[in-house]
C-alpha cells in the first residue's frame, strides 16, 4: 500500500505593508527604527513601502497647535489614499501625551476605513506613567479601537496597555538593531572618550552626566564627553539649558545620519544614557552591537539589555555620583571595557538585532491579516 503523499506547503505570500511614522529628516528612535525596517531582514519578507509624516521644521510634537492639527489631519487624508493598496498599514507613535494618542488614532481610522489591518507600535517610554491618569486611561481604550493590535517595546507599557485594552490585543516585540562589523579600537587612546547620543534635553540626564564627569575630573579619571543630538520636542529652549551646563572638555558633534552612526560608535570608548526615563532604547542596543560597553539608567527595559556588572552598568536615574563610580569603573580599566563590550555585542546578536525584530513583527502581521481574513 503506497503511503498518501503529504500536500506540499504553501509558501508563505508577501504582504503589501504600509509602514506610517516620521522618519529622516527627523531624528531619533522611532526615524532610525523606520529606516531598519524598510531596508533591513522585514523587507526581504514583505513589501515594505514608508509613508513618511514628518514635517521639517515644525518643533511642536506632543501639543496642541493650528499648525499640529492641520498636519494631522493632512497626515490622515494621505493615509486614507495609501491604505487602501496594502494588507497592514503599521502605525509608528509615541503614544503619549494626549495629543500624541489622538493623531495615532486618527490615522488608525483612516487605515481601518480603507480595510487594511492596523498595527500601533508604541515606541513611547512614558506610557506607563501617563496611564495612571484615569481620564487617560479612557482615552486611550477609545483612540485604540480601530487598531487590531497595539505593540509595546518595553514590559511595563505592554503591561500598562493590557490594563486597558482587550485581551489580545497587546503584544511585546522587543527593539532590534542590524549588526555590523565590530570596529577596531586602541586600548591605549588618550584621552578615553565617553559617547552619548540623544537629544540635547535635561530629561535625558545630560546634566547628570555633565555633573558626573566633573566628579570623574576630580577624581583625577580624564576623559572627554562626546555629545550626539539635536533639539528635542521641547524647543531650543531645553538645548540651550543643556548647553550652558557642560564642563570645557565636552565635543557637541551635532547629529549625524543613520549610516554615519557606526563611525561614531568605532570612535568612543564608552557609552552613556543617562536618561529619566525610556523604552528600549535603540542607541544603547547599537552600541553595544558595536562592541561598546554600556553605563544606562535603570530605566525602561534597559535592564533587560544591560546586564549590570557583566555586558555594562545600570545606575539609579538622576545620580551623578552613582554614574561617576560605574564610568571610573570603565575608563580606569581598558581590558574590562574589551571584555564588556564584546559581551553586550554577543547579548544583541541572541536577542537584540534587526533580524530577530524582523521574525517579530513578521508573525505579528500574518496573525493579524489571517484573523482578519
Amino acid at each position: 500500500m503506497t503511503a498518501p503523499v503529504a500536500a506540499p506547503r504553501a509558501v508563505p505570500r508577501r504582504l503589501r505593508v504600509l509602514l506610517v511614522g516620521k522618519a529622516a529628516p527627523d531624528r531619533g528612535g522611532i526615524p532610525t527604527f523606520l529606516e531598519m525596517l524598510r531596508g533591513g531582514a522585514l523587507a526581504d519578507i514583505h513589501e515594505v513601502t514608508l509613508l513618511n509624516v514628518a514635517h521639517a521644521g515644525v518643533p511642536e510634537g506632543g501639543r496642541l497647535t493650528a499648525g499640529n492639527l492641520r498636519r494631522t489631519f493632512a497626515d490622515a487624508a494621505a493615509v486614507w489614499r495609501r491604505a487602501g493598496d496594502h494588507d497592514v498599514v503599521h502605525i509608528h507613535s509615541a503614544l503619549a501625551p494626549t495629543v500624541t494618542v489622538l493623531r495615532a488614532a486618527l490615522l488608525a481610522w483612516a487605515a481601518r476605513a480603507r480595510g487594511s489591518a492596523v498595527v500601533v507600535h508604541a515606541h513611547g517610554g512614558n506610557i506607563a506613567t501617563w496611564l495612571t491618569g484615569r481620564v487617560n486611561r479612557v482615552l486611550m481604550r477609545a483612540a485604540m479601537l480601530p487598531a487590531h493590535r497595539v505593540v509595546a517595546v518595553w514590559t511595563a507599557g505592554e503591561q500598562a496597555l493590557r490594563t486597558v485594552l482587550p485581551a489580545g490585543k497587546v503584544c511585546l516585540v522587543d527593539n532590534g538593531v542590524p549588526l555590523g562589523e565590530v570596529p577596531e579600537r586602541d586600548p591605549g587612546r588618550r584621552p578615553p572618550r565617553i559617547l552619548y547620543v540623544g537629544l540635547l534635553t535635561p530629561r535625558k540626564g545630560v546634566l547628570d552626566l555633565a555633573t558626573a564627569s566633573r566628579i570623574l575630573r576630580e577624581r583625577g579619571v580624564d576623559h572627554e564627553l562626546h555629545l550626539l543630538g539635536g533639539t528635542p520636542d521641547e524647543g531650543p529652549e531645553a538645548e540651550a539649558a543643556v548647553r550652558d551646563g557642560l564642563p570645557a572638555w565636552t565635543h557637541l558633534l551635532g547629529t549625524r545620519d543613520p549610516a554615519d552612526m557606526a563611525a561614531a560608535y568605532a570612535e568612543a570608548e564608552v557609552f552613556c544614557l543617562p536618561s529619566w526615563w525610556e523604552a528600549m532604547p535603540l542607541s544603547v542596543l547599537e552600541a553595544m552591537a558595536s562592541g561598546l560597553p554600556v553605563v544606562a539608567t535603570d530605566v525602561g527595559d534597559i535592564g533587560r539589555a544591560v546586564q549590570d556588572g557583566a555586558t555594562g552598568f545600570v545606575v539609579p536615574p538622576q545620580d551623578p555620583e552613582r554614574l561617576a563610580d560605574a564610568l571610573e569603573k570603565l575608563l580606569r580599566n581598558p581590558s574590562d571595557r574589551a571584555g564588556t563590550g564584546a559581551a553586550g555585542r554577543r547579548r544583541v546578536e541572541e536577542h537584540f538585532s534587526s533580524d530577530v525584530t524582523a521574525r517579530g513583527i513578521d508573525r505579528l502581521y500574518r496573525g493579524v491579516v489571517d484573523r482578519e481574513r
